[in-house]
């Protein structure tokens, strides 16, 4: 009787039996099989036939590749393995991609649905004034002025890789009203 393949995979470090049986289901049967194709491809390999995973196997895949903890990997590498991982996944990747930036939340990232930002790279070439003001347009709402700070945040990340909190932003915001050259939208 050959051995049980979620056994060797479930061993690794990060993975369990559930992580272990999707990567079997995916055909990835042994320790040296996941070494040989690497972490980003074992993930969409176990994407296609398990759509809801978690991106935590993503963390937990290259943890176990290098013997780390995921939650080290996921701290210090979440936004370069997402954008890894999804150059060929479509939407879904780049949301979370844009999810993996410091300052977007579901809230946000459905802001930029509606701004019709899809990727971390399209946000890279964005201003952070006219998102602030099509925001206002294209939702009919006035909105916080706090939503131009994460803009500006975001771009800024998204540009440079350095994740700043939003209220860094802020300063630069309240300068810029008290000397009115902040977006004001036309009535």
């Amino acid at each position: 009787m050959s051995p049980d393949p979620t056994l060797a995979l479930a061993a690794l470090r990060n993975l369990g039996p559930r992580s272990a049986a999707m990567l079997v289901r995916a055909g990835i049967r042994t320790p040296a099989h996941l070494r040989r194709i690497g972490a980003i491809a074992a993930f969409r390999r176990t994407r296609r036939v398990a759509p809801g995973v978690s991106v935590n196997l993503l963390y937990a895949l290259v943890g176990a590749l290098e013997g780390r903890d995921w939650r080290k990997v996921r701290r210090n590498d979440r936004l370069a393995l997402l954008l890894a991982a999804g150059d060929r996944e479509g939407e879904s990747a780049g949301d979370a991609a844009l999810l993996a930036l410091r300052n977007i939340g579901p809230a946000m990232l459905r802001d930029l649905r509606l701004l019709r930002i899809r990727s971390v790279a399209q946000l890279a070439r964005c201003d952070a004034d006219r998102l602030y003001l099509r925001l206002e347009r294209l939702s009919g709402q006035r909105q916080d002025p706090c939503v131009w700070d994460t803009f500006a945040a975001a771009i800024h990340q998204a540009k440079t890789g350095e994740a700043l909190p939003w209220w860094q932003f802020t300063p630069e915001r309240k300068r810029r009203q008290q000397e009115g050259s902040f977006p004001q939208r036309r009535a």
